[in-house]
């Protein structure tokens, strides 16, 4: 049996379209403003939200419309 590629987070995928690493990342505007629009709906590595002050809602991901009868 093979073993499935992994497939990347938007995230990694966010990072590898402007061409940053892990090192560079954290002083990219771009990424920044990325993660900040991005924050309650993709995975963004705590450590990165932690370094920029950003907080995530944890009801964000909560669908409103579904209400228990």
């Amino acid at each position: 049996m093979a073993n499935q590629p992994a497939i990347a987070t938007a995230f990694e995928a966010e990072v590898r379209r402007l061409g940053l690493d892990m090192q560079t990342c954290t002083s990219s505007k771009k990424l920044r403003l990325w993660c900040e629009r991005n924050k309650n709906r993709c995975y963004i590595p705590e450590w990165l939200l932690e370094r920029w002050g950003i907080s995530v809602d944890p009801n964000a991901s909560i669908d409103t419309r579904v209400r228990a009868a």
